[in-house]
């Protein structure tokens, strides 16, 4: 027999038309990127940064709830995020809603993704029992 069970929920959101001061300045937006997560009550196990020249970064936290990554292009005052998370139920708007606020996007886009997979069920039998 096999069921559908959801294991994640991926957050994807576009922000445009952020503050250019803030996407210029690279460590200063990873640091805010990463304390708004930590904030969340997500669980940051490791980290990782990358500049690229003549600007623009790409940042990541891998939680022990999943992963949750930033991709700037400050020259068009933009960022892709994205959050994976296995905290099933948790509330990431607040989340979502203090990164728009720390990078001062106008614009804003998120889609949700439910990550499902299928799985076998075994049937459960209980030894010694006729």
């Amino acid at each position: 027999m096999n069921a559908t069970l959801k294991l994640g929920e991926h957050f994807i959101f576009d922000l445009s038309n952020c503050n250019h001061e803030t996407l210029m300045d690279s460590e200063r937006a990873y640091s805010l990127f990463a304390q708004a997560v930590r904030d969340s009550g997500l669980t940051v196990v490791d980290e990782g940064f990358y500049k690229f020249s003549p600007h623009g970064f790409t940042c990541f936290l891998l939680l022990a709830e999943s992963h949750a990554s930033l991709h700037a292009w400050p020259e068009y005052d933009y960022c892709a995020i994205d959050l994976f998370t296995c905290a099933i139920g948790k509330d990431m708007m607040p989340l979502i809603q203090r990164i728009k606020e720390a990078f001062g996007a106008d614009n804003f886009t998120l889609r949700k993704i439910d990550r499902d997979a299928e799985v076998e069920r075994i049937p459960f039998v209980m030894q010694g029992v006729s």
